[in-house]
């Protein structure tokens, strides 16, 4: 865990140690709950930590399965914020957050590996889960926890062409949630996920080959910063920005094997009923993230700043940077983009490189 120092950088502010392999999930699942994280891992447990504790003494609660050898995501919500919830193979566990006892078990909705679990912001008696199979399912999961089911609770199915590896929630037009996915294949979708239970699942948008859309439109823009036009090799992530006129603009980021990050906006092209058949694009990057890392990005948050929002990102190279402004006007024409405010790392284990999937 790190935090933000006076100086607009970060430091370290504490570890989480228990897990005997692998962390597969980590999230801080509750905002009215700040200290809390939720954490899975290839050791079968799922974890609940408060960082308030002191050291030796954080761990809440471990859950676990007799028949789950490993957990692949997990996550903390429902109606009272009491339900539990872990990935295992394509089975959905839950368990009651205020006894830590087991409740259910969802083992109809996918054929195979759940890859991602997520509570709705907002909305926390929605749970939403994504498998390999390529299908996201919604589910109810509010009213009586002892009631709960897959069959009776199957809000909607959405379905994408390949395995789903993360997903999310964002504003969109309007301010109503989206619900954003990243596949297997680099494509990303978004479906509605607004209060009317009539409408969510619904298609909004779907970007063909985002990775490829990216690095064409970081070439078209003359972007040059960090290889973009050149090569675009994963997705980072989805996010949304506020407009001064209200709504908010949905965005996705992409980086290189070397640890440069563009955010781009998705831009609809409004022809047409059916997102499939009439694609969105990505605009020109809004933001270029480059020379904090050297390796392989794989998270990336807005945090607040004052009155605005700054990026933080993680990479494979055991770096944390935080962002700012940048002040000097390149002769290239690059004036706008951000580079490191901060960053801490450890530089003795960078040098690895893996799959970004």
């Amino acid at each position: 865990m790190y935090q933000r120092t006076e100086d607009g950088g970060i430091a370290a502010l504490l570890e989480l140690t228990g897990h005997g392999a692998a962390v597969t999930d980590v999230t801080i699942p509750l905002p009215h709950e700040p200290w809390l994280v939720c954490s899975s891992s290839l050791d079968g447990t799922v974890r609940l930590w408060d960082c308030r504790a002191a050291d030796g003494q954080r761990e809440v609660q471990k859950y676990v399965a007799g028949f789950a050898k490993e957990f692949a995501s997990a996550t903390l919500g429902g109606g009272n914020d009491h339900l539990v919830v872990g990935a295992q193979n394509e089975q959905v566990v839950f368990w009651d957050r205020r006894v830590g006892t087991g409740l259910e078990v969802f083992e109809d909705s996918h054929s195979e590996d759940v890859t991602r679990v997520r509570f709705q912001p907002g909305r926390r008696n929605r749970l939403f889960t994504a498998g390999v199979d390529g299908l996201t399912c919604a589910f109810d999961v509010g009213g009586c926890p002892a009631d709960i089911n897959d069959e009776d609770g199957l809000m909607t199915v959405m379905h994408t062409d390949c395995a789903i590896v993360e997903m999310g929630f964002v504003s969109g037009a309007g301010d109503n949630d989206v619900l954003w996915l990243l596949t297997g294949n680099e494509d990303a979708w978004f479906y509605d996920a607004s209060d009317d239970a009539e409408t969510v699942g619904n298609t909004l948008a779907y970007v063909p080959d985002t990775r490829g859309a990216a690095q064409r439109s970081s070439l078209a823009a003359g972007i040059h910063a960090g290889g973009l036009s050149q090569q675009v090799d994963y997705l980072v992530g989805c996010f949304s920005r506020k407009e001064p006129g209200g709504g908010s603009t949905v965005m996705i980021a992409a980086g290189t094997q070397g640890g440069a990050v563009g955010v781009y906006p998705v831009v609809t092209t409004g022809e047409g009923s059916d997102p499939a058949s009439s694609p969105a694009v990505l605009g020109a990057p809004v933001v270029v993230m480059d020379g904090g890392h050297v390796d392989i990005v794989r998270a990336m948050a807005w945090v607040p700043d004052n009155t605005s929002e700054v990026p933080v990102t993680g990479a494979e190279d055991s770096r944390v940077c935080v962002w700012g402004e940048k002040t000097a006007v390149d002769p290239g024409g690059d004036n706008g983009y951000i580079q490191a405010g901060g960053k801490i790392g450890r530089e003795d284990e960078g040098g690895r490189r893996h799959s970004p999937y």
